[in-house]
């Protein structure tokens, strides 16, 4: 009888093993043999750029060779680097002494591109030195922002991090922000979280790293009600594979471009840093799987949803180089592209 059992559960392992490999195999396959659908317009994208941008001299070079970037990668939206905030919600003055200059070259070349504040620091509850809860902190921020739309940026783009789903002192600032600029035809955006695969997957994930996370469907509506903007952050997932990344990727993008469905404009972020670690791993998290899983998601989703209203966020511009650049245009963008 012992025997009969152990030859039953033998084939119950191979079984299991064959179902298992097939199901990995055809996902591998299809990820990897995925096409882009070219009938989706993939006009408007978005890169952060690093804080040299503002606080060095730099020479008429290096701003044209950036601008030539922007207009080959059909770059819409530039999230440039203007802080960090300190502790009382401002910047000092000294940290952007060469925004007028930036500003100036690269609308020079490009007048359509929309260049926004890249305001943030790491919160409180993550380890960092702001506390947004405090009011008089949010409002420090907001006369902030205020101070880069005056100097000629195009919009804020808010990075405060860690945000917990149904933050009110978040929603707060984006609503108080938004009045301001919208009232100046400003641009809004904030970079996310990704969208809670599962009930409580938030409340998990805070256990192991405080400066990571999910929202939930219904707090990602309330964000979206007080932005134009959202960059989703899709990195550092410690998915060790390139193709299950690329179908955590096709999964985000389903469920957060079909909630929104077109009230704002929507990036994906894709990475370009090799920093290894226990949260990130560059063969599997990277430009190509980004933008394949980006790819897959858009075939679920239908177009008139999208059509105008969601492209590939770059992060970042001072780690991508010209094999990553390659990709972009070959993957995303794909014959549009000319360099």
């Amino acid at each position: 009888m012992s025997e009969f059992w152990q030859v039953n559960a033998k084939k119950a392992v191979a079984v299991v093993f064959v179902l298992l490999f097939n199901f990995v195999f055809f996902h591998f396959f299809k990820f990897q043999s995925h096409i882009p659908d070219p009938s989706f317009k993939r006009n408007k994208n978005a890169i952060w750029i690093g804080h040299k941008w503002v606080g060095e001299n730099l020479v008429d070079t290096d701003y044209s060779l950036l601008c030539a970037r922007l207009k080959n990668g059909k770059i819409t939206d530039v999230f440039a680097h203007v802080g960090p905030l300190d502790g009382n919600g401002n910047i000092e003055y000294k940290k952007y002494l060469y925004s007028k200059e930036f500003l100036m070259q690269i609308k020079a070349c490009d007048p359509e591109v929309r260049i926004q504040a890249w305001i943030g620091q790491v919160e409180r509850r993550g380890g960092g030195i702001i506390d947004i809860s405090r009011k008089e902190i949010r409002d420090s921020i907001i006369a902030t922002s205020e101070i880069f739309l005056q100097l000629g940026f195009d919009g804020i783009h808010y990075n405060i991090e860690p945000i917990f789903s149904f933050d009110e002192n978040i929603i707060d600032l984006l609503k108080r922000t938004h009045s301001i600029t919208k009232t100046n035809s400003k641009t809004l955006s904030i970079a996310s979280d990704e969208i809670e695969p599962f009930p409580f997957a938030e409340k998990l994930i805070r256990i192991f790293a405080r400066r990571a996370g999910f929202w939930d469907k219904d707090y990602y509506l309330q964000v979206a009600e007080n932005v134009d903007q959202i960059a989703v952050m899709m990195y550092d997932t410690a998915i060790p594979f390139a193709w299950l990344y690329g179908y955590a990727v096709k999964w985000q993008v389903e469920k957060i471009a079909t909630l929104l469905n077109g009230k704002v404009l929507l990036f994906f972020g894709v990475p370009t840093y090799e920093e290894e670690r226990w949260s990130f791993h560059a063969n599997a998290e990277n430009m190509f799987s980004g933008i394949r899983g980006i790819s897959m998601g858009l075939d679920e989703i239908p177009l008139e949803i999208l059509q105008d209203k969601f492209g590939v966020a770059i992060y970042s511009e001072w780690t991508t180089d010209e094999v990553e650049w390659k990709t972009y245009k070959t993957e995303w963008l794909g014959s549009t592209c000319h360099s």
